[in-house]
């Protein structure tokens, strides 16, 4: 609960009877009656207009009350006479937050950690509210004082994923944006693919510091030492950067990664969204370094690395140590659950579904992934029932209506199944969706639109054989 900080309402000019009144009313703020203060604060912010200290209480009486927007327009009120009484701030922030309107409770929450850096509390709505309204650059400097070093790093990796796609989006061709996409491959030990797009990058900036240093790893790791040593010499052979004047490539190898994003924010030409996202990813990096091993956090960020690196017996691992410091939380369970779906050991993903639903019948993941689970072992009309309710709880999860879609077309319902597979479709990278809604549609009766559907699905198969088709790792040029 918040901390109740009770304001002092100065009544210039009251009555005995309104005095009366606001002390019973702060009488009852204290005993945790709030309706009843509400109530009392109500008829006296009639009487007496324009007051902020009343304003405030009443403000916090509603919010303490959940009526955060009824709650609302007391506490600007309060603030638009007076911008810094900071309780109006802090319940102001978290009755934005509570009536789902997360972007507007930054700037109040903002302004009281300015007014009270210590309160710990505000700090945690503000990162909320920054999270929830998809502005992660806002939370970092309240996660850096928390030590929630777990989130840090992922709140730099949602930003460097922004600045990514910016780059893509504006410079789709680019050497920049070649040797980011080689990156991420490298980092999920996709060699053959990061090789090919480091080669790219080269052939677009071949005095772009740092490639030749990835592809000698590549060349390690696969055996080719001699090799590696070549793309290091060839890469000590480049001139340094001028670094007379401060520029975001000087910055990102001196390590001073947030002076490097500062400079790169000058424009988003393709080097510096290039610099600015590698920034970002280290400084990401340096957020997980610091996680203390042995916690939660810390297994938590293995098991998600081990995920993406698809060594999912790790992960497995990982989440089950997680779990034995803390065997409630549920997010480890679903991930474990899920994991165990991967490594097709259902008796285990069944037991933890199971718990998982009986506390929560009605989430929507969880229901997905019960049904997955049965899918997997080739039972359709288990999974149906899961399936359809996750499908009705969160409609905009495609995953869960492809799921769903699959369920209905193994029992016969193609009608049924086609609105679901359908909507699906913009998942579909590999033809498996568009082979179902051929499916669908032949089942139906209507022919010609599953000719289409196949014609899609042969389309989409060519597409992806064709990018599949990652050249070997070859020898230095």
């Amino acid at each position: 609960m918040l901390l109740l900080i009770l304001a002092i309402s100065l009544l210039q000019g009251q009555s005995a009877a309104q005095a009366e009144k606001a002390n019973r009313a702060k009488a009852l703020l204290a005993e945790n009656k709030f309706n009843e203060a509400a109530a009392l604060y109500t008829e006296l912010v009639q009487q007496l207009p324009g007051n902020p200290g009343l304003l405030l209480n009443q403000g916090m009486a509603l919010h303490m009350s959940g009526a955060d927007a009824k709650a609302i327009p007391p506490l600007e009120a309060a603030l638009k006479l007076n911008p810094n009484i900071p309780p109006a701030l802090l319940f102001l922030g978290a009755s934005y937050l509570r009536t789902n309107q997360p972007a507007k409770a930054l700037a109040p929450l903002e302004k009281f950690t300015t007014l009270d850096p210590n309160h710990l509390e505000a700090r945690q709505m503000l990162v909320d509210a920054a999270n929830v309204s998809g502005q992660p650059a806002r939370a970092i400097p309240h996660l850096e004082k928390l030590g929630l070093y777990y989130d840090l790093g992922r709140a730099y990796e949602a930003l460097a994923f922004d600045t990514f796609a910016q780059l893509e989006k504006l410079y789709p061709e680019s050497g920049p944006f070649f040797a980011l996409l080689a990156d991420s491959r490298s980092k999920t030990s996709q060699r053959r693919a990061a090789f090919f797009l480091y080669r790219k990058a080269l052939e677009k900036v071949p005095t772009l510091h740092g490639i030749r240093t990835s592809i000698a790893e590549i060349y390690r790791a696969n055996g080719n030492p001699e090799w590696a040593l070549h793309e290091e010499a060839a890469e000590a052979r480049l001139p340094a950067p001028n670094c007379k004047l401060k520029t975001p490539e000087c910055e990102f190898l001196a390590s001073r990664y947030t002076s490097a994003i500062r400079l790169s924010k000058a424009s988003n030409s393709a080097m510096n969204l290039y610099w600015r996202t590698r920034s970002y990813n280290q400084l990401a990096t340096e957020a997980f370094i610091n996680l203390k091993p042995g916690t939660p956090d810390s297994y938590r960020y293995i098991a998600e690395t081990s995920r993406d690196q698809n060594r999912h017996a790790d992960a497995a691992d990982a989440w089950k140590q997680a779990l034995q410091l803390v065997p409630d939380q549920a997010d480890f369970q679903r991930e474990l659950a899920a994991t165990y779906l991967t490594l097709k050991n259902y008796d285990e993903a069944q037991k933890l579904t199971t718990q998982l639903l009986a506390k929560e019948p009605d989430a929507a993941d969880i229901n997905h992934l019960q049904g997955d689970l049965f899918l997997a072992q080739q039972l359709p009309d288990k999974a149906e029932p899961f399936l359809a309710k996750a499908a009705k709880l969160a409609p905009s999860v495609l995953a869960a209506r492809a799921s769903y879609a699959r369920a209905l077309l193994a029992l016969g319902k193609p009608k049924e199944a086609l609105p679901h597979v359908t909507a699906a479709l913009p998942l579909d990278t590999d033809g498996s969706l568009h082979i179902q809604l051929a499916r669908a549609y032949q089942s139906s009766g209507q022919t010609e639109a599953a000719k289409l559907a196949m014609a899609k699905y042969q389309e989409i198969q060519s597409r992806s054989s064709k990018q599949e088709e990652v050249p070997e790792i070859a020898p230095p040029k």
